[in-house]
């Protein structure tokens, strides 16, 4: 199975959250999963994290090489084709910073219309709300705690709420790490 990773630059204010994206790989390399995390390689307004004032421009896929961990690739030289399923750490950044990019409208369609899995965490429900529609999960995400997920059949979605709901990395990654693993089981029995 291999899994393509979203990345939308690195810092919850302006990017991707570090702390899920970090736990993600832990989860992923604990059940053997083979994955590339891509970001789009674009230049946008940043955020000082200290301060919470706007900064610099910087490069979305310079900024997530940074937790790219070596293997971060440019979204637009990925086959989506190759990949099982996509998934989408949280982050302020994925809301703003891909709000109107044409290739990342493009991976995410291109998992909904093959009917591969996409699973998300914090923000990314709201990401994926803009594709599937507002009531995606609507009920099930107020209910759940950030140490269990949902899942979609119909729409063959995972969300795990992360950092939404609490402020423990442990609890984040029990939430997470459970996602990942109902994630692989449901390909294994394709």
């Amino acid at each position: 199975m291999k899994y393509l990773v979203l990345l939308a630059g690195c810092g919850l204010g302006d990017g991707s959250c570090i702390e899920e994206v970090i736990l993600t790989y832990v989860a992923l390399d604990k059940y053997g999963c083979d994955y590339t995390p891509v970001a789009e390689d674009v230049s946008i307004q940043s955020v000082n994290h200290l301060t919470e004032q706007m900064a610099e421009k910087r490069n979305i896929l310079i900024e997530a090489a940074r937790i790219g961990r070596g293997r971060i690739k440019d979204i637009h030289e990925v086959d989506f084709a190759e990949y099982d399923a996509l998934i989408i750490p949280g982050g302020i950044g994925l809301l703003n910073n891909y709000r109107d990019s044409n290739v990342i409208k493009t991976c995410v369609t291109h998992f909904i219309c093959e009917k591969k899995p996409v699973a998300a965490m914090c923000a990314g429900i709201d990401f994926l709300r803009r594709f599937y529609g507002s009531n995606l999960l609507a009920r099930e995400v107020k209910e759940r705690t950030a140490e269990k997920f949902c899942f979609d059949a119909e729409n063959n979605a995972y969300y795990t709420p992360a950092f939404r709901k609490n402020n423990s990395s442990y609890t984040t990654l029990l939430g997470i790490d459970s996602m990942i693993y109902a994630l692989k089981q449901s390909q294994t029995l394709r």
